[in-house]
């Protein structure tokens, strides 16, 4: 019962994120990017769902009042999204399908290979320290039915948020899922949360791999080398041990899913020479991020300002340069909040005072 119930919570998952990615992704000739909408739609999600979580947890709301509320702008996307853009989900999926009928080689080892990855992430025993905690949260915010007030570890009261993690809400996400579906936090966090991550890393892979190569095959072997570069590249300062041992984690979506993402912008900006619908997906991904873990505040505005102000430089597109600025605004304003936390100047408290 648990297994078919965590099927449909990461099917349900998928949808919402295709449902919110359709508000941003452009279409062309009636169509838009499946795998470039997903994974728009995924930080799309989670920065819709911190706008709505944030005044509930700082007001000390219970989490089962958040999630009959989240329920309701989620039923609304889904609903407007399907009726304005279902003609073009259903030519993209006619194209897949297609595509799929064409190179079945090449897509049966990519699944292949995407399903041992997933199982082999799942199964993983993982002891370190962040992971306890990122489950102990979930876990303490629906025993509790409050949000990040009590502390994971001790289950003592806490006297304020702990800034690290207070803007953090993609843990929050998961106390929701598990409050409405009844689902245990460690399935939802360890199982569910880390075959969607494990799902969006590959399906970001292979867009990379097919927009650089049209021979199948060498998309493939392009594939196959970077998943095996995830499996022997493992040191405690990789990405790749954290997408392979700890997959769930907040900063494992960041290094993952977020620095390959928007290097996938990047090259729809070459390509599209500047379209302004680069810079509000760019947008999109960057607040998200912002909402997902802390180490986005410095991650992503150096890979930003690494990628996209040398090319507006090298192209004279001067007009891009306040666009890169306002795309990386709410990292830089994260990390001026959590600075000014770190040297005592504020606290936000978990009761009024």
């Amino acid at each position: 019962m648990i297994l078919l119930k965590s099927a449909v919570v990461l099917l349900v998952n998928l949808i919402m994120y295709l449902a919110f990615g359709s508000f941003f992704v452009p279409q062309k000739d009636g169509r838009r990017s499946l795998a470039v909408t997903l994974c728009v739609g995924f930080f799309a999600y989670y920065a819709a769902f911190a706008i709505v979580c944030l005044p509930f947890m700082l007001t000390y709301r219970p989490l089962s009042l958040l999630a009959r509320i989240w329920v309701i702008p989620c039923v609304i996307v889904f609903a407007v999204s399907a009726i304005l853009y279902h003609r073009s989900w259903k030519a993209e999926f006619v194209s897949l399908s297609g595509d799929i009928g064409k190179n079945k080689a090449f897509y049966v080892t990519v699944f292949v290979i995407t399903a041992i990855t997933i199982i082999l992430t799942v199964i993983t025993y993982n002891f370190t320290l962040d992971a306890a905690y990122y489950v102990a949260q979930v876990t303490t915010n629906v025993d509790t039915d409050m949000i990040n007030v009590y502390d994971p570890f001790t289950g003592n009261w806490q006297d304020h948020f702990e800034l690290r993690y207070v803007f953090s809400t993609y843990n929050a996400a998961d106390s929701v899922i598990c409050s409405l579906t009844n689902l245990p936090a460690l399935v939802e966090t360890k199982s569910v949360m880390s075959s969607v991550v494990m799902l969006i890393v590959n399906i970001l892979y292979v867009y990379i791999c097919r927009s650089l190569f049209d021979d199948h095959k060498r998309a493939l072997l392009m594939y196959i080398l970077m998943t095996v570069a995830n499996f022997f590249f493992i040191s405690i300062y990789t990405t790749s041990n954290f997408l392979m041992t700890r997959t769930y984690e907040g900063k494992s979506v960041v290094g993952n899913v977020s620095v390959i993402l928007i290097f996938v912008l990047y090259m729809m900006l070459v390509k599209s020479e500047g379209d302004i619908n680069v810079f509000l997906m760019l947008f999109v991904v960057c607040l998200g991020t912002a909402t997902v873990s802390s180490t986005a505040n410095m991650v992503i505005p150096a890979q930003v300002c690494v990628l996209f102000v040398p090319y507006a430089l090298l192209h004279k597109k001067y007009g891009m340069l306040p666009k890169i600025l306002l795309c990386i605004v709410p990292e830089l304003i994260m990390m001026i909040v959590y600075v000014l936390y770190v040297k005592g100047y504020y606290a936000i408290y978990t009761f009024p005072r």
